[in-house]
This record gives C-alpha cells, structure tokens and sequence, in this order.
C-alpha cells in the first residue's frame, strides 16, 4: 500500500563510522544508532528510539571533528557551548531504518549522516555567538535534550521491570512524549539558526518574531520550501522551515498541515493527528485536512477512523481523486472488496493521471478471478509508469503477471493444434 551524548544503557549498542576528509574543506561524519527491541516495544518507538541515539552520537563526532579545525578554533568555544550551537546549525542527514534478527533477537538500525564545511560552520557559528538570547535559548535547548535523554533510560529500565498492562501503557505514552519533545526542541534549534541567517542578512530576528502581519509572504515562502524538502523525503529541514513559518506568521494555519506530513513522514504518526486534528478544530470543513487525517490514522492501524474521516472528506469534496484512492486502500485492507474496486475506479475517471489507483486495482481484479479486467488494469499501469526506481518493484510484477498469462495463452494454443 502506498499512501501519498548517547549511551549504550540508555538507547542499545551504538556504532559509528567517521568518513575520510574530502580533497576540499567538505567533511562528513556517519552514526548508526541501534535500538534492541524488548518485548513492549513497537516498531515504530524502536525507530524513534535508534534515531535519537544516531543524531546524538554523529552530533558529538562532528563537534570533535570542528574543535580541530581552525575557524573554529578561534572561536574559542568550549565542548558546552559548541554542541548546543551545533545542534542548529549542523544538519543531519537520514536514511531509511533497517530491522534485522541479531542473537534470536530484533534491533532497529538508524544510520544517518552530517556533511559540513569548517569555514561556513565557523561563520554561522560566529552569526549565533552575536545574539545573546539565541545563545541562551540553544544552551537550554541541548539541556533540555540531555534531561529527556536520561528519562528515556530511566524509562526503559522501568518497562523491564514493568507487569502490570496499565503500568506498561502509561511507562510507554511517557516515553513516547519524551521523543516528541525532543524532536521539537530540534526543531526550535534550527528554527534559531534560521532566524539568525535572515538576520545577517539584514532583519533582527527579535523583530521579525513581531512582524507577522507585515510578512506573509516570507512565511508563505518558508511554508513552500517545506512542503518541497518533505517530498524529497528531508523531513527534519521540512519541520524547521515550517517552525520559520510558524514564527514570522503564526496564523499561517495551513503550515501545521505541512508539519503533520512531515511528521507523518518520520513516522511519528501520533505527531501527524494532532497537527491534521488541531486544523481541523479551527476549520472542521477541510477536506483535505480530514484526508491527511485519514492516511495517518490508517498507517497507525485505525482503519474505522481512518474511514471515518476519508468519507468526511470525500462528502466535502466529491471529486477529489486522492481521497477516492486513499479510501480504496483502506477498504481493500479492511477486507471490503468490491467497494474498494469501485473507489479506484472513481479515482481513475476523476483524475486519469493518477498512476497507483492502476497498478492497486489491477491487484485486486487479479485476486479475484476478473483476469480480463485485470490484464487492462496492468497494461494502462505500464503504458503509464515512467521507468524510474520507485515504479520498478510494481512494474516488474505487472510484467510478471501478463508473461504468465501469455505463457499460459500460448500453451493452450499449443495444445489445441
């Protein structure tokens, strides 16, 4: 289905690899936290749980690496001071999350990667020391982190030992607040280091934090580029746009639909229905608010809500294509066949171009014994596709499929002469 300071106590084993310098200035450092699962973890906390011990530990390698390099250096910073301005500045970069079977056990890998110039790091870094709240603010930042860091040990020791079913629920809603926290603690970093890049480029953060009414369109653009880093998949970046957004024009209220996808594209599904739900609570008539909804509620396993909130959108919205599709997903996973196949096809005739309703009806045509419909399905799905790596995996199974029944079709003929 598609739908549009560490320690090895507190997070699992840590491994870490640092990459050879480059020719030129341009240095990279790459982590790999490693969460084991226990029995109350899930796979999604697990994720959340190796992910902040990567950035913890790729963070720390880097700030070891700049403290040698010279515009740093002169800076004159100490360890403190350098990781909780650094915590802005440095972007960390992810990579899909691995499972794997370790000693009759799971872990949960998060590998991830920082890529920085020392010169451009040291003039950014020059740019926070000048502002005496941001320095405040980041210092409370990575304490704030650490504080969360040892909770999340605490609390993992605690679900050890934990029995009793009401015990484990509310040990794991606490562990899961403490990771949202910290993602928005991260979030508030680079939201400082963005504020602080318009400043030096003429505007004093303090007063573009007052200047809402005045600059729509800034925080129009922050929300944008948002929207764009989080389909290219770089949500972190995503979320610190849209914090930008959020703090030149706070009621710019479409941006908490832009940090719902972006949390929903972390996988932090719990983050993504409170975004979708606190739009909804000001304008209960989105629709496509109650489609995003929808497709988080769904990933999270709630297919009633999950429906609920698709036919909402599609009665506000009839003729929207995306929400027909999303829809025929649930439907199909919730077992409703023929009801699915209809809701593709409505997509298909509302919006022709839309290319997975093809391939999904097809799929279920085919596992229902309508062969003829579902050779059509597969072949619109293959004049369509373009050949790029995301369509391989569905355009080598359409292939597959119409190979064996032309094999089959030959094979009769061949028996019949």
């Amino acid at each position: 289905m598609k739908l549009a300071t560490c320690s090895s106590w507190l997070l699992g084993a840590c491994c870490l690899s640092t990459g050879i310098p480059a020719a030129a200035e341009v240095q990279n450092v790459t982590a790999t936290g490693v969460h084991r699962m226990e029995k109350h973890d899930s796979q999604q906390d697990s994720a959340r749980l190796a992910l902040v011990a990567a950035k913890s530990l790729v963070l720390t390698q880097a700030v070891e690496r700049l403290e040698t390099t010279e515009p740093v250096k002169q800076l004159g910073l100490n360890r403190d001071e350098l990781l909780a301005y650094s915590i802005g500045v440095l972007q960390i970069f992810q990579y899909p999350v691995e499972t794997a079977q370790v000693d009759g056990g799971m872990t949960v890998s998060a590998p991830v990667k920082i890529i920085f110039d020392p010169a451009e790091v040291g003039g950014q870094l020059d740019t926070l020391m000048e502002n005496q709240r941001a320095k405040t603010e980041l210092m409370r930042i990575k304490d704030t982190i650490d504080e969360r860091q040892k909770e999340l040990g605490i609390d993992g020791k605690r679900l050890a030992a934990a029995t009793d079913n009401g015990e484990v629920k509310m040990i794991l809603q606490h562990r899961r607040d403490i990771l949202s926290v910290i993602d928005t603690e991260e979030q508030f970093a680079h939201t400082w280091a963005h504020l602080l890049g318009a400043r030096h480029a003429g505007i004093d953060p303090g007063q573009a934090q007052n200047q809402s009414a005045r600059t729509p369109d800034n925080a129009e653009e922050h929300r944008k580029k948002g929207v764009s880093l989080t389909q290219q998949g770089r949500y972190d970046e995503a979320l610190a746009e849209f914090q930008v957004a959020l703090r030149l024009m706070p009621n710019l209220e479409k941006t908490h639909l832009g940090i719902g996808a972006a949390l929903q594209g972390k996988g932090d599904f719990d983050g993504a229905i409170a975004e979708y739900r606190m739009v909804l609570k000001q304008h209960p008539d989105d629709a496509g608010a109650h489609n995003n909804l929808g497709s988080a509620l769904q990933l999270k396993g709630d297919m009633k809500g999950a429906l609920s909130e698709y036919r909402t959108a599609i009665e506000l919205q009839p003729n929207n294509a995306v929400t027909h599709f999303n829809l025929g997903t649930a439907l199909a996973t919730n077992g409703d066949v023929k009801e699915a196949i209809e809701e593709y096809r409505t997509a298909i005739k509302l919006n022709p171009d839309l290319l997975q309703p093809y391939f999904d009806l097809a799929i279920l045509l085919r596992d229902n014994g309508n062969t003829r419909e579902a050779i059509q399905a597969f072949r619109e799905y293959l004049r369509r596709a373009p050949e790029i790596p995301a369509n391989k995996p569905y355009i080598e199974q359409a292939q597959r499929y119409l190979n064996q029944i032309r094999e089959r079709q030959l094979d009769r003929s061949g028996r019949g002469q």
